[in-house]
């Protein structure tokens, strides 16, 4: 005869901490790093360095635990925001982090009179097409052979897809 005995334990939740904060010029090794993980071909540090320092941009980290894992930085005119860079440490991606960005910029941007985002990527990059559509942009336009494929081939190009998001 066997007796087996089951006892109702609760599960571990270990709590997390996610916070947004304006990016600065000390993120910028933190920021470079995760666009070097995204990018076959990244923003330099002094490409970030001017976005953030720019006037006319608006830009967010995603920390979670302290650890950044995610920026965002737009370039806001009149009531319009065209997003320039966006980046989730791949460890991270397809978690939601992404989304929560997006909220959080969505939420920021609305405060600042922002009525439509735009963005452009790249044909080839399907995941990032598919994120933004289920965000609720939807497709407006192509570039045609706007951006290179690689350095190596110049004459080899990609089209770019311009979205858009009313908000």
């Amino acid at each position: 005869m066997s007796l087996d005995i089951f006892t109702k334990t609760k599960p571990t939740i270990k709590p997390i901490s996610i916070s947004f904060n304006t990016l600065s010029l000390n993120e910028v090794d933190s920021i470079f790093l995760l666009e070097s993980q995204n990018s076959e071909h990244p923003w330099s540090k002094n490409q970030l360095s001017e976005s953030i320092k720019n006037p006319n941009n608006v830009g967010y980290s995603l920390s979670l635990d302290g650890q950044i894992i995610g920026f965002v930085i737009a370039m806001t005119a009149v009531d319009t925001a065209d997003i320039l860079n966006i980046g989730i440490n791949p460890k991270y991606q397809k978690k939601g982090h992404g989304k929560s960005l997006f909220v959080y910029l969505i939420k920021e941007l609305k405060y600042r009179g922002i009525k439509d985002i735009l963005l452009e990527v790249r044909k080839s990059n399907i995941q990032a097409i598919k994120f933004y559509l289920r965000l609720g942009f939807e497709k407006i336009s192509v570039r045609k052979n706007y951006y290179m494929k690689n350095s190596n081939q110049l004459s080899e190009r990609d089209d770019g897809i311009i979205m858009r998001l009313e908000i």
